[in-house]
């Protein structure tokens, strides 16, 4: 997978992709002009200047997403099991 500075990684993040921060192990991604981190203790939204500041010298990588949307079909086959197992 692609390294990218922090110059090559802001595009990424415009394009609401979701990033990691090797050096520093955050996933971040953009939301409403602030920068979401998240770690395993902690989260936290930073504005973007203080985020290209803070995380000048890091390196990150793009974290690979999933099409996670709810297939209706499956959904609605579910709930009917469901209520008919209750």
């Amino acid at each position: 997978m692609d390294i990218f500075d922090i110059d090559q990684a802001l595009p990424y993040l415009k394009q609401n992709y979701v990033l990691y921060c090797l050096d520093s192990k955050v996933i971040l991604y953009l939301q409403d002009s602030m920068i979401v981190l998240y770690n395993e203790q902690w989260h936290s939204r930073i504005k973007l200047e203080d985020f290209l500041t803070s995380f000048s010298s890091c390196h990150f990588q793009l974290i690979e997403q999933s099409d996670s949307s709810i297939s209706k079909e499956k959904d609605d086959e579910y709930y009917q099991w469901r209520y008919h197992h209750q």
